[in-house]
């Protein structure tokens, strides 16, 4: 290397620190495992929207979504076609960031959030939105018939 391009280098790394520790530390992405069938090309569409939305989302495939929705509490009235899991709640369906991440830093006394069904124009649906998603709540008491509305977008 030249004296002029290690002067450079030098220079441009100087500067990354400085401006590292002006930022202070990064923030872990927020974690989230999505269940899904291994035949579902949406619930990836989801997936990659989360992750460009700053999530850290891992993808398990299993062919007994079914189940893993029983075991954590969601009514059948509010199964999506995938199941997020996220810091002890439960993301059911193609709920749009904004609504996971207040569910996250509030942190209400619920199983989780759903976006029921798989409505058009949601994150990694196609389609075009034709109305607000309604985020229902999913209550810890078994049930509960007309869960509150969490959050609408």
């Amino acid at each position: 290397m030249r004296r002029r391009e290690m002067l450079a280098l030098s220079l441009a790394l100087s500067l990354a620190s400085i401006l590292a520790a002006i930022a202070g530390p990064v923030a872990a992405a927020t974690a989230l495992t999505l269940h899904k069938d291994p035949t579902c090309g949406c619930c990836v569409g989801h997936a990659d929207y989360l992750r460009a939305e700053g999530f850290a989302v891992t993808v398990i495939e299993t062919t007994d979504l079914e189940s893993l929705k029983r075991q954590h509490g969601v009514p059948p009235a509010l199964a999506g076609c995938h199941t997020i899991l996220a810091e002890g709640y439960v993301i059911e369906g193609h709920v749009p960031a904004g609504p996971i991440r207040r569910l996250l830093a509030e942190r209400p006394d619920i199983v989780g959030i759903s976006l029921a069904g798989m409505p058009p124009g949601s994150p990694g649906m196609g389609g075009e939105k034709t109305e607000p998603f309604v985020i229902h709540q999913i209550e810890r008491s078994p049930g509960t018939e007309t869960p509150a509305i969490f959050a609408v977008e």
